[in-house]
């Protein structure tokens, strides 16, 4: 059996791997050492600068994933109900087709009574 990939696939592999030879050109190339100082304590890191932007890019992009995850819980939320009143209602929906179908398969055998309902609107008031 062969594995065929779909041409997608290939357009991944490709703009991965040139998005590979960017982050390493740029890390090679900025291997400056900078200080960072945090202003209102004593305490400063020395790092290579690709390092400093990259995590600042990291961590940028950890902050707004976490946004949007935080602002999309109540759409999550939302659809969480309305599947679960989606399958409260079609579990709904069968009983009410078995108990639909229940009297018709019991009048081939039994009779049915009159509706007592009508015999008490008689009873008290005649009309």
């Amino acid at each position: 059996m062969r594995v065929v990939f779909a041409p997608v696939h290939y357009v991944y592999w490709i703009i991965t791997f040139l998005f590979l030879i960017v982050f390493v050109t740029f890390t090679a190339a900025n291997l400056q050492q900078v200080a960072i100082d945090f202003w209102p304590f004593e305490y400063h890191l020395v790092l290579p600068f690709a390092l400093v932007l990259l995590g600042s890019l990291l961590s940028g992009f950890l902050i707004g994933a976490f946004l949007m995850w935080l602002r999309f819980g109540a759409a999550r939320a939302r659809a969480r109900r309305a599947e679960q009143r989606a399958a409260l209602l079609e579990r709904e929906l069968v009983d009410l087709k078995r108990s639909a179908a229940a009297p018709r398969s019991a009048a081939a055998g039994t009779p049915q009574l009159a509706n007592p309902a009508s015999g008490l609107k008689s009873a008290a008031g005649g009309r």
